[in-house]
């Protein structure tokens, strides 16, 4: 998961373009195929939809409703809507091979070469099997990274389908500079700008982590001016991490819908398979090349009631406790909201001269009927504006988590399992220590009764 999240933080792909990943993608080809067709439709219902500079809300809901239900024909449905089934192995989809996706080494093995015939006749079938092997999990790993961005496509149409009036609300700072103006603006904006809301997907498709807090940026900026306040600058860092958020949770799930959470209770022959930690290799070809569809490569083990119970317990608290890494990660162990004021308060900032602009405004209806009748002015101190490049000049030193939220989500994820096996293993043992001393203190007691 480290490795997906990282691969797609940095803004790499696989290929050039879209075309020439469709051709190189066997593994998972039906799943990655039908994500790949979806992102296109979704991308011409953007451009056609476009025409219009400006989206309304009712135009900004329908669209989105219609993004989602374009990305959704090409992604695999929602496992939260069906009951879990345990057992469930399915070495045709792309997720099964998470387990897989580790960094290469960069130590390179010395050996001595070999001189006997059958040494050297080993060590060539064991390169031929090393190369297969590389080539499967390449695959899978192209149809996840595939997967994995059109999952944040769909998240990120959600995103903006639930934070609307965060887009479109005016700051209280912007209604007091054009009451000094002279001008009146409504306290939330009636229309987004279109071609934002394109390059928003446009991000999230084939750029990095910079470039999704940057698209953000530029569609609260409503003005253009490239000028935001101190609570806009929070929102987008916020809006940023959520569709992150939900594609993670999304490939989570999926990938325990196609590969248990615990092997053991597969059986000797599937549970020792190389893709999941073991060391078993026959038959790898022929359960891809051989029998392509998903139907030929889902194993739906019977498991006994005992495993079933295991496995379903076991899933359950891997999402629990990846469902509270993404609630307390940037929250709490980063402590974004305080990395925050302090970008904003070090940073250089040049509009007002980085001060406060102290100005009186004429008091609102709020105040009383009577104060906007005698001209009552009230005192207000405007905080000066941010730009994205003083933003991004502090931000990539006091916060570089932004630059890779996949990746901290999944390494936080992984000290979040560590403690939860410790608490595990500490339980085990207070267990069996209050055992051994009740039967202790029982010996003792049945010893003393026979005195």
């Amino acid at each position: 998961l480290k490795m997906v999240a990282k691969f797609v933080d940095d803004g790499m792909t696989n290929d050039s373009d879209n075309a020439s990943a469709k051709s190189t993608v066997t593994l998972g080809d039906e799943e990655t195929s039908a994500a790949l067709n979806a992102t296109d439709q979704m991308f011409q219902l953007l451009e056609s939809a476009s025409s219009l500079e400006q989206w309304e809300k009712p135009k900004f809901e329908a669209t989105m409703h219609e993004v989602i239900r374009i990305l959704a024909t090409g992604l695999p449905p929602d496992p939260n809507l069906k009951k879990p089934e345990a057992g469930l192995l399915d070495a045709a989809h792309p997720f099964c091979y998470l387990r897989e996706f580790v960094e290469e080494s960069k130590e390179e093995s010395s050996s001595d070469e070999a001189t006997d015939d059958a040494a050297i006749a080993d060590g060539e079938e064991m390169e031929k099997q090393t190369e297969l092997l590389n080539n499967i999990v390449h695959q899978a790993f192209t149809s996840t990274t595939v997967l994995y961005r059109t999952l944040l496509l769909r998240a990120a149409a959600q995103t903006l389908l639930n934070n609307w009036d965060t887009i479109t609300t005016v700051t209280s700072g912007d209604i007091d500079r054009a009451a000094v103006a002279k001008t009146a603006i409504p306290p939330q904006r009636s229309a987004v700008n279109a071609s934002n809301v394109q390059k928003l997907f446009e991000a999230y498709s084939n750029g990095s982590s910079e470039d999704w807090v940057q698209a953000w940026w530029n569609l609260i900026d409503d003005d253009g001016d490239g000028l935001i306040d101190e609570e806009e600058m929070n929102n987008c860092v916020d809006l940023a991490t959520k569709p992150v958020h939900l594609a993670l949770c999304d490939v989570v799930h999926m990938s325990l819908e196609v590969c248990p959470a615990r092997t053991v209770a597969l059986g000797s022959k599937d549970a020792d398979a190389w893709f999941l930690g073991g060391e078993n290799v026959s038959n790898i070809q022929n359960s891809i090349n051989d029998n392509p569809s998903t139907e030929a490569n889902v194993v739906n083990k019977k498991l006994s009631w005992r495993n079933r119970r295991k496995e379903l317990k076991a899933r359950k608290a891997l999402t629990k406790t990846f469902q509270a890494t993404l609630e307390r990660h940037f929250r709490d162990q980063v402590e974004t909201p305080h990395r925050l004021r302090c970008i904003y308060a070090w940073a250089d900032k040049s509009h007002q001269n980085n001060k406060l602009d102290s100005i009186l405004v004429d008091a609102s209806e709020e105040w009383g009927a009577a104060s906007s009748i005698v001209g009552r002015k009230r005192y207000v101190e405007l905080e000066p504006k941010i730009s994205y490049a003083e933003f991004r000049k502090e931000q990539a030193r006091h916060f570089p988590h932004l630059d890779s939220i996949g990746e901290e989500i999944a390494m936080s994820f992984k000290e979040d399992l560590w403690v939860l096996q410790g608490k595990g293993r500490q339980n085990k043992e207070l267990r069996r220590d209050c055992f051994l001393f009740l039967l202790g203190v029982s010996l003792v007691d049945v010893a003393i009764n026979l005195l």
